[in-house]
């Protein structure tokens, strides 16, 4: 069995199905949680220190880099619940 040929109009995206239990569903849900609160304390402390300093408008760009993930791991949490 050969790979199936690849042409310009073929995505480059990979699609996988894979099932999981509940108990794996809350422990993705989890780590996911726990990835956010990592994420968000770590560039509150950045954003702070950048406060401190006077530098404003890099707080300002760390923290609408913040909210950007910070959404998107909401999206990812609350399609694993």
């Amino acid at each position: 069995m050969g790979l199936p040929e690849v042409d310009d109009e073929t995505p480059n995206d990979i699609v996988r199905s894979v099932t999981l239990s509940n108990e794996q569903w809350a422990i993705l849900a989890m780590c996911a949680e726990s990835y956010s609160d990592t994420y968000r304390a770590k560039h509150s402390q950045t954003i702070a220190t950048y406060v401190t300093r006077g530098q404003i408008p890099e707080a300002q760009d760390e923290a609408v880099k913040m909210n950007q993930l910070l959404q998107t791991l909401d999206k990812l949490q609350a399609k694993l619940v």
